[in-house]
């Protein structure tokens, strides 16, 4: 059996490593309906230089191939991709099963380690690759040289749903749009040189256009660093660039990775308490395998994990550059000696060690491309820590994926949970305009120290993978990217604030779309006028571009409870019989976990 997931590379790493606990991948973010901005108050739109968008891991699809060159498919006629991750799951399992038995009799390691690592290995298939990146099953990269009017519908809705840019079409059309397919287990190197490609020999010429406007998503933000380095005398082509969440300085996720710090590999507490409830939600069945786990001594649960981990990273990520170019500067010689040291791998080093030069680069670079006219721009998610895997992640700020100072290009954060001090005086680094006062309303953010302090935007309390689901953050992205009265976060402080809070309307937009399409006749006038409330109050919110969370989860909870009410929503909540079960489990899990401790 073959587990498929469209997920980002984190909780990818988290699939894996939870396989040996639990054959249930990730939760994933809600797809959500179509957001689709009212845009209109502009007049002057830029309408004529193209938009491309360079897009974030896991919103391109990639596929392996026979030898003939058709698509491979499986036992149910499906295509297997190398991205959504291809995973044997159940392969894992079985090389592992008698190990784990024989581990759990004898109380020690009986091949354990080794079989999870030679699983996580085989279970990875997909994305084999040999010492120079090749891949040893050939894989097809989909990059369509047209614009998003000319793709087939079936994958325009594919690449709608990825990021919504139906708001963003309505402004430049679709004529105007182009998305640049990479592979996301690539090699940045060559998807930069496919950039260069695309831009000359692609969009300039299909559209007449002189310039072109760049938006650069997450990983995507990687590929724009590279470019940077690399073409330099393309810099007059590009009239605006728009990072969005970008991992310019990396993840702490792959940071840890590479150098075996995730948590799980030496935290007890992690591993038993908090990881899987943060994987699968405070439930019964999270509580359940914590105690479970306890069966196995923790020395060779760690070590088994520790071997899993190894798996994960000989199986894709030490040949994969565009992985590696997601490993922190502060962790990257480390990391480097530990995976790259061989000879047999001098040329992903050498391409690595370009890759990161450019990163060192990129400042002076990004200055450069500033100087040349191009104007520049960049959305962070901030507020919360990183994916419980990290070895800080209830320490570094971050939007769970990407820590926060390489999203923002080197601003100062406090802790999770902390401000600045209270002496604390904004840097100035990179904006020391008096008149200018940056540093964040909670005293958690001096974007003096990042590089782009008056073109940056935060997002408070915002996942990263969610960002689709951001109303606001997508409608100031297509504004940004469009609009030239925008120049920086002055333009229209009363609309787009320096700071702003995150929020996810796609359950929003759904309840309204059910009252929509309900058949009112069947409902009585007390029943209309309640849920009529509830969806004007939400509509009144999502009037608002600067968002208060309280007021908008009150009105959201009150649409939905008002739906429910009137029997048009299923109720899903748990009922007080599972809460107050998973609520001894969890106190089992505690005591069991006291125990424990005590006696090993």
């Amino acid at each position: 059996m073959k587990t498929k997931k469209d997920i980002s590379i984190a909780l990818a790493l988290v699939m894996l490593l939870s396989a040996m606990l639990v054959p249930v991948s990730a939760k994933e973010a809600d797809a959500g309906t179509a957001i689709v901005s009212d845009l209109s108050y502009v007049a002057d739109y830029d309408r004529d230089t193209p938009v491309i968008i360079v897009h974030g891991m896991s919103q391109n699809n990639t596929y392996l191939l026979n030898e003939d060159g058709t698509r491979m498919k499986d036992d149910k006629g499906d295509y297997i991709t190398g991205w959504p991750l291809e995973i044997d799951i159940m392969g894992l399992l079985k090389n592992a099963l008698v190990p784990l038995i024989a581990s759990v009799i004898s109380r020690s390691d009986a091949g354990l380690t080794e079989a999870m690592r030679k699983g996580a290995y085989d279970g990875l298939y997909a994305i084999h690759k040999d010492a120079e990146g090749n891949y040893l099953t050939p894989v097809e990269v989909p990059c369509y040289e047209c614009p998003m009017s000319e793709l087939p519908e079936d994958l325009k809705a594919e690449y709608y749903e990825f990021l919504r840019l139906q708001g963003l079409a309505e402004i430049v059309g679709e004529d105007n749009i182009y998305y640049f397919g990479y592979d996301s287990f690539g090699d940045v190197i060559g998807e930069t040189e496919k950039l260069h490609h695309f831009i000359h020999d692609v969009v300039l010429p299909q559209t007449g256009a002189e310039q072109v406007r760049l938006c650069n998503i997450s990983l995507g933000g990687t590929i724009g660093v590279n470019y940077l380095e690399t073409y330099p005398e393309d810099y007059f082509l590009i009239k605006r660039m728009l990072f969005v969440i970008p991992a310019i300085d990396g993840s702490d996720i792959i940071g840890d990775l590479l150098t075996n710090n995730v948590s799980v590999l030496y935290d007890r507490e992690m591993l038993y308490s908090k990881f899987l409830p943060s994987l699968l939600g405070e439930t019964p069945l999270a509580y359940l395998l914590n105690i479970v786990l306890r069966i196995l001594p923790t020395d060779v649960m760690q070590s088994a994990l520790g071997g899993l981990v190894e798996g994960v990273v000989e199986a894709g990520v030490r040949s994969t550059t565009i992985i590696w170019a997601l490993c922190p500067t502060d962790y990257y010689e480390e990391a480097r000696a530990k995976w790259l040291a061989d000879d047999e791998y001098a040329l992903i080093r050498e391409k690595v060690d370009y890759y990161m030069n450019a990163r060192a680069n990129f400042g002076e670079n990004l200055y450069r491309l500033k100087e040349n006219g191009t104007e520049v721009f960049d959305i962070v998610c901030y507020g919360g820590g990183m994916f419980p895997l990290c070895k800080d992640w209830n320490v570094t700020n971050g939007d769970g994926i990407v820590h926060a100072n390489s999203a923002s290009m080197g601003a100062t954060f406090a802790n999770v949970g902390e401000t600045l001090p209270d002496d604390y005086v904004a840097a100035g680094t990179y904006c020391n305009n008096p008149a200018h006062d940056h540093i964040s309303p909670d005293r958690t953010v001096d974007p003096t120290t990042g590089l782009l302090p008056c073109t940056t935007w935060y997002f408070k309390n915002q996942d990263h993978e969610k960002l689709p689901n951001n109303d606001v953050a997508l409608q100031m992205a297509f504004e940004i990217m469009t609009d030239d009265n925008i120049e920086d976060v002055y333009s229209r402080p009363d609309v787009y604030p320096q700071y702003n809070e995150g929020r996810l309307v796609h359950m929003a937009r759904e309840y309204l779309a059910i009252w929509e399409e309900a058949d009112k006749s069947k409902l009585s006038d007390e029943d209309i006028a309640l849920v009529q409330k509830a969806v004007d109050e939400v509509n009144k919110q999502l009037s608002e571009t600067i968002v208060v969370t309280e007021k908008w989860k009150a009105a959201e909870e009150e649409l939905r409870v008002a739906l429910i009410s009137v029997g048009l929503l299923e109720n899903t909540d748990p009922t007080d019989a599972e809460k107050t079960f998973t609520s001894v489990l969890q106190g089992f899990n505690e005591g069991v976990n006291f125990v424990f401790d005590y006696m090993f």
